[in-house]
């Protein structure tokens, strides 16, 4: 049973006595007893309490006067005034003065009681909703007025409320603000093509659905400038009113930066292409004279100066093709890439060349860079290369806690235990030694691992591990583990 304390307020001590009997029989109420307004001043101050149930008529103080010293020292405490009966102007200015109630005294006890019980505990009750209600708005108000991002309210299709943030941030007065709608602050066309009424007429439709939506926006100032921002738009629901809240997040800098670095990536591509086709050709004609040289001299250490030379610029021109794999790495976005059909493309580029491949992929999806598929098609090239004239490989995958593990096994003459880690440092191998290094490099780019988990003797075995998040399966045939 839930107990509010009280402090029963009058001169009468007989009836204190009944009154606490009575009040504390249901267990609802604690009954503290004071003879005087004065003493019950004196009780308030020394310790808190729920409620006050004061008699009007007592000496030195009655309880009209009771009343505005706890209303002035001790705030909103539910008041509830027990008077006698024709006395409806004392009720009269006690409701005036904030009372909470009032019982006529006389009649039976019980039922006189009860009712005043029940007076309490529903004053009592009501005075801590609507404390609740007004922390609760004060906290949001706290809130709404201290973030450090815009925030704008809107009912049906219009701003009616927006924090100092806003007003700051885009240099316009809450009058300006206020009655107006979004399309009228916004680029005529919005980053998702469609025009800005069409796109946040769609929008906010969709919000007050409950749906909340999360996208990019174009904001035209009244001063002229334009912002790119991020909108997060959900319902609010406020004493009955269809509210939207969007909170903004201003990323103009972010986006000038963003076109910044796409500019100078462009224009590095281009001196890269230009530079590396220089190159090339240079190497080729270089290669020409080698073979003409070699064509016209038989002295054996020429010829061995000759082929040095040529190992020389064969391998220039492998560092060239890597640079030319490596110049899209983590220039485009990542994004999830269905895995089956990421390995069927490997395999296509590298034209299969004897090889069987096995895949059990299907269903699944894995978020990493755009250059997965270059991943799939080096791990496929080396057992072409290692693993004998007509190699067998098997791409299946497993769930290991809430990672997705990928492995890639072929029944070639597997790793020595020794080289597990140098395959994929840059210049192991007998030939480029670069594709398990661009493999490692192009996975970590959303936190994928790979490594060598095979036996010597048993076939290369490697053991790609997509980690919780970055993987989703589609369908109920989706592979669940081996």
């Amino acid at each position: 049973m839930v107990q509010y304390s009280v402090l029963y307020v009058d001169d009468e001590p007989a009836l204190l006595e009944v009154g606490k009997l009575f009040l504390e029989r249901t267990g609802a109420l604690t009954i503290e007893t004071a003879p005087s307004a004065r003493e019950a001043l004196i009780r308030l101050g020394e310790r808190a309490c729920d409620a006050v149930i004061a008699d009007y008529q007592m000496p030195e103080m009655d309880g009209i006067e009771l009343l505005k010293e706890v209303r002035q020292h001790f705030g909103d405490i539910p008041f509830i005034l027990f008077t006698g009966r024709g006395r409806e102007e004392v009720v009269i200015e006690a409701l005036n003065c904030g009372a909470d109630g009032y019982i006529h005294k006389g009649g039976d006890p019980r039922s006189q009681f009860a009712e005043l019980e029940h007076r309490v505990v529903q004053a009592v009750e009501r005075r801590r909703a609507v404390r609740a209600l007004r922390d609760s708005e004060e906290r949001y108000r706290a809130l709404f007025g201290g973030a450090n991002d815009p925030i704008f309210i809107f009912e049906e299709d219009r701003f009616v409320d927006c924090n100092e943030k806003a007003l700051d941030t885009f240099r316009c007065t809450r009058e300006f603000l206020i009655g107006k709608t979004p399309w009228e602050l916004a680029a005529p066309v919005q980053p998702d093509g469609l025009p800005a009424f069409t796109s946040a007429v769609e929008k906010m439709k969709a919000a007050y659905a409950g749906e909340p939506q999360f996208f990019e926006w174009r904001i035209a100032a009244p001063s002229g400038k334009c912002y790119d921002v991020e909108m997060s738009v959900s319902r609010v629901d406020v004493r009955g009113a269809r509210q939207l809240q969007a909170i903004v997040r201003d990323v103009t800098d972010r986006k000038q930066t963003e076109n910044a670095l796409i500019a100078a990536n462009h224009k590095m591509h281009l001196l890269a292409s230009i530079t590396r086709h220089d190159t090339l050709n240079q190497l080729t004609v270089l290669q020409g004279y080698l073979e003409f040289a070699r064509d016209r001299t038989t002295d054996p250490a020429l010829l061995g100066y000759l082929d040095r030379q040529e190992r020389t610029l064969g391998f220039i021109n492998r560092q060239i093709v890597f640079t030319h794999d490596c110049q899209d790495l983590g220039t485009r976005a990542p994004g999830y890439q269905d895995l089956g059909e990421c390995v069927a493309r490997a395999a296509e580029g590298l034209g299969l060349l004897g090889l069987t491949l096995v895949t059990e992929t299907a269903g699944f999806e894995v978020y990493a860079d755009p250059m997965l598929e270059k991943v799939f098609y080096n791990l496929l090239e080396n057992a072409v290369r290692h693993a004998g004239p007509a190699p067998k490989v098997r791409v299946h995958c497993r769930h290991q806690g809430g990672s997705l593990a990928i492995v890639v096994e072929d029944d070639g003459p597997g790793i020595p235990a020794d080289e597990k880690e140098k395959i994929f440092l840059r210049g192991f191998g007998k030939n480029t030694g670069l594709g398990l290094f661009l493999a490692r490099e192009i996975l970590a780019m959303t936190g994928i691992t790979i490594r060598e988990t095979g036996e010597a003797g048993g076939g290369a075995r490697f053991e790609i591990l997509v980690p919780e998040g970055g993987w989703r399966s589609r369908g109920a045939d989706a592979v669940t583990g081996v």
